[in-house]
């Protein structure tokens, strides 16, 4: 189990924060990071310790998911208690033959959608720029 309260609270304050140079943004809340297929599209990935406080994690998630910024791209990761834990991870989800995504949807979205039936994400969750 995760905390939906803190997850809910983290996603209507980046909605509410976001401006013209929000580039969208991909989250995995996880149970095991080490069975996840992810691995790190940076070397430097500007978390020293994990970000507890909802204001600093959705000013860590804003500030990187900045059009120009090189941090934006892939998935930022959280643990079960909804802490900041890693930025810009590759998710490489297997294709599922019995769940199908909406075919009008984008890549971040059907990654985000295969990735959720895996074991130990606990939920995934897509933020765009022009929607929540």
């Amino acid at each position: 189990m995760y905390n939906k309260h803190k997850l809910k609270k983290v996603i209507s304050l980046i909605n509410q924060n976001k401006n013209t140079s929000f580039n969208g943004t991909g989250l995995i809340v996880y149970e095991n990071l080490f069975s996840l297929p992810v691995e790190p599209l940076i070397h430097d990935t500007l978390i020293e310790s994990d970000i507890t406080d909802d204001s600093a994690i959705v000013k860590k998630l804003l500030l990187v998911s900045k059009k120009n910024c090189i941090y934006h791209d892939g998935f930022h990761l959280l643990n079960k208690n909804i802490n900041l834990t890693h930025l810009s991870y590759y998710f490489s989800t297997p294709i599922n033959k019995t769940y199908k995504p909406k075919l009008e949807k984008g890549s971040r979205y059907r990654t985000a959608f295969y990735g959720s039936l895996l074991d130990d994400v606990l939920c995934t969750v897509i933020i765009g720029s022009s929607y929540e």
